[in-house]
């Protein structure tokens, strides 16, 4: 585990970590999300000691950070740091040698090395292009390289700092899916994002930061929780879930929670309908929990007096 205790971090007077109390667990997705300016990159680069804080500390898997040589070397062994430019990080001429730069530092050569590269690039969809110049690679390309660097580590964490910036559809979903592998061979990964879609689709708790302190925390995020939040979200229609009919709607059907009219209730919305879907009581909490994976605002109304409570 990761965690931090009452961290601060100071550039010369100006205070950016305000007593932040953060924990990240070994196979998890922990997500990290603030306005620009929050402290974001500022708390990532005190996870493996590129930054050291001015008052509290950092311990990974019960021992605290130490800000000496050697421990600094133990410590980036175990928790590997991709930055969000990838030309920040690579430094080879070309994939092999990035690839292999870290396990050659650590003292392999040989065949091992020959397998840790092979399979760190097939991972993450680069067989083939050992001999290439990183400086020819695509943006998404350079990105996969930095997180093929990191398994060639074989880290116990991966800290990534806006992994999906400036990635398309198809580089959108490849992050997807190297970010669930990270956290299936059960490495805690730490992402740093504005990206709510990342976030809902790969991240098991989340973190909110603002003016350097973190001001929410919990495992679920919803759409309207991220509005409350000040994330960017683009602007959807609404459905409600009550156990009686009420109201004018665009749209209004009687429901179970398998019902396939979820489906086409959840699109309406995303038109910008207002939907009303009448259910049980019983099933209501579970036909919420069910739609806010998407991108539409939830409103639970319950039996007792007409009360509303949303979600």
């Amino acid at each position: 585990m990761i965690l931090t205790e009452n961290l601060r971090f100071r550039y010369g007077e100006k205070e950016i970590l305000k007593g932040v109390d953060f924990k990240a667990e070994r196979g998890e997705v922990t997500v990290l999300m603030g306005k620009n300016g929050a402290g974001k990159t500022t708390l990532l680069k005190h996870f493996n000691g590129l930054l050291k804080p001015c008052e509290g500390y950092v311990s990974v898997d019960g021992e605290r950070l130490k800000y000496d040589r050697k421990s600094l070397l133990r410590v980036r062994k175990k928790v590997f740091y991709i930055f969000q430019n990838p030309d920040d990080q690579i430094i080879s001429p070309t994939v092999w040698q990035e690839v292999a730069f870290g396990p050659k530092n650590l003292g392999i050569d040989g065949e091992e090395l020959e397998r840790i590269v092979k399979a760190s690039l097939e991972a993450v969809g680069l067989s083939g292009y050992e001999s290439r110049l990183c400086s020819t690679l695509s943006g998404g390309e350079k990105r996969r390289l930095t997180i093929a660097s990191a398994l060639a580590m074989n880290p116990g964490y991966v800290i990534m700092d806006e992994p999906s910036a400036n990635v398309d559809g198809c580089g959108f979903e490849m992050i997807v899916k190297l970010v669930k592998m990270l956290r299936d061979d059960g490495r805690g990964v730490v992402i740093s994002t504005h990206d709510l879609d990342l976030a809902k689709a790969v991240g098991d708790k989340f973190y909110f930061m603002e003016s350097g302190k973190i001001v929410w925390e919990g495992e679920r995020l919803s759409w309207r929780m991220a509005r409350m939040l000040g994330i960017r979200t683009f602007s959807f229609g609404k459905i409600v879930l009550s156990p009686y009919p009420y109201g004018e709607f665009d749209f209004v059907a009687v429901v179970d929670k398998k019902d396939d009219v979820v489906e086409k209730a959840v699109l309406r919305a995303i038109e910008g309908d207002r939907v009303l879907l009448i259910c049980s009581d019983g099933c209501i909490q579970d036909l919420a929990r069910l739609i806010e994976r998407y991108p539409v605002e939830v409103e639970v109304r319950g039996v007792e007096d007409g009360e509303v409570h949303k979600s």
